[in-house]
């Protein structure tokens, strides 16, 4: 996100009616009376809107906020008088919130949290802490605009309006930091490779309602999109857009920037690069779309469909509700039996190469594993040999030889007492058992304070001298 303070937050007059929020009722005629009020009163409004902090921009998205974000506060200042005016009737600004609809000068009049009507005192008035009620994803992805309105009321007459002002398009966010921060979110579902055979597979939901199973197939419908995506049994779900355009082609369409649509390769080859470099940050502009028709009678699937959209928000490749917010340099790609043919062809190579560096990989840890096994053991020995007059080592391997055969003998000695208890019969034995056992741990004894000696005569080679001094007879 680049936020750019040169780029002017622009208001230009607007004309047409204002949607009701609740229902289709006109709540506002925009151009009702102002010529003939502003010819009585002898006025020329020129109102300035002020913010006393930027709203977010990017050069790629435009202007956007967070709905639970607080509007900066605003000062909305008339540049005329209008204090002799005052003993006729009062003036009071009110701010909306609006989406543009189809028909032409028609806006939506979507709500807004906080104080949004306020009377002009001293030519002016300020709106604090005022917020967003709905986001663009709740409204098909829709960018909505502020829009204030200027009304003058007559003593004992109706309202009427005499300026009106609408601001840029503000794409209003659902998360907090959805658009400008990094996630973490696993992007693989969204760019990683699927077997080509799940296009074609027969894939099944497992839903369990009042005590009943049932088994429900996957579809290619909106239903089916809606069931594919709320399967539990379903772990990991695929979200890459070749699968998602071919697996629900009814309702997904795929649009490629015109860079890739246009070059002689495989297609299928440049989506996959395209996305490995998002995923890489070697490039930041989505080129890919995905566009997406929920419409359906039933607002109930509508709705549910709608909100699976908004938890396929990545930062991967764009998702769109309706083709006209599509940018124009983008092409949908209409033949969808060679993009699958290229897709299988795509896979297999891709797997053969997998394949390829897997055997590479166990001839290096073959090739590894022999040089440990041979040339270290090897190595090992000539140093030994080259090292072998040390005390330490000395020390050492001969510790373990006197273990080696001190174990030896142990484990002889319980094969001699073994051989004796078998071989004689308990009643006609002259020795007693407990000789055994005290002869046995007799000859280990005797081991032991042999070892002890052997280690004395390291530490100490001076037998009936004080260690401490010889050390110092040593320095």
């Amino acid at each position: 996100m680049q936020s750019n303070w040169q780029n002017v937050f622009n208001w230009i007059p607007v004309s047409g009616i204002l949607i009701n929020q609740e229902n289709e009722n006109i709540q506002i005629d925009l151009q009702t009376q102002q010529k003939a009020v502003l010819s009585e009163l002898k006025l020329e409004i020129f109102p300035d809107v002020i913010f006393k902090k930027q709203l977010n921009y990017d050069l790629e998205s435009g202007w956007s906020w967070h709905k639970s974000w607080n509007l900066p506060e605003i000062d909305y200042i008339l540049n005329v008088p209008i204090s002799s005016q005052q003993n006729q009737g009062i003036f009071f600004v009110q701010i909306f919130v609006v989406k543009a609809l189809q028909e032409s000068q028609q806006y939506k009049n979507l709500g807004i949290k906080g104080e949004s009507k306020k009377q002009i005192i001293n030519q002016q008035t300020n709106f604090r802490c005022l917020k967003f009620t709905t986001t663009s994803y709740k409204n098909d992805h829709q960018k909505f605009h502020l829009m204030f309105v200027l009304f003058y009321s007559p003593v004992n007459k109706e309202n009427v309006v005499i300026s009106s002002i609408i601001s840029p398009q503000i794409f209003v966010d659902s998360r907090k930091f959805a658009r400008f921060h990094t996630l973490s979110v696993p992007l693989h579902s969204f760019t990683e490779l699927f077997p080509y055979d799940l296009l074609d597979a027969i894939i099944i939901k497992r839903e369990t309602k009042n005590k009943t199973f049932k088994m429900i197939k996957v579809d290619n419908s909106i239903t089916g999109f809606i069931n594919y995506f709320t399967a539990s049994n379903i772990r990991n779900k695929i979200k890459h857009p070749i699968f998602l355009a071919l697996r629900f082609s009814s309702l997904i369409k795929i649009f490629v920037d015109q860079q890739l649509f246009y070059q002689q390769t495989n297609i299928v080859g440049l989506i996959q690069n395209h996305l490995n470099n998002i995923i890489n940050k070697e490039e930041k502009q989505k080129k890919i779309k995905l566009l997406i028709k929920p419409h359906n009678q039933d607002n109930i699937i509508q709705k549910r469909a709608i909100e699976l959209i908004q938890q396929l928000e990545n930062s991967c490749y764009e998702i769109y509700t309706q083709q006209c917010y599509l940018p124009d340099n983008v092409k949908p790609i209409e033949d969808l039996q060679y993009l699958s043919q290229q897709y299988s062809e795509f896979f297999k190579q891709s797997q053969a190469n997998i394949s390829k560096t897997k055997n590479f990989t166990i001839l290096k840890t073959q090739s590894c594993s022999y040089i440990e096994d041979h040339i270290a053991t090897k190595v090992k020995i000539e140093q030994f040999q080259k090292t072998i007059n040390q005390p330490q080592q000395t020390f050492r391997n001969q510790c373990d030889i006197f273990n080696q055969i001190k174990k030896e003998e142990v484990k002889i000695s319980k094969e001699q007492f073994k051989q004796i208890e078998n071989q004689q019969d308990v009643h006609n034995m002259n020795i007693n058992q407990s000789q055994l056992y005290s002869q046995l741990y007799l000859n280990q004894y005797q081991n032991s304070i042999q070892y002890q000696q052997f280690q004395n005569q390291y530490y100490n080679p001076y037998q009936f001298a004080n260690p401490c001094q010889t050390l110092w007879r040593n320095i």
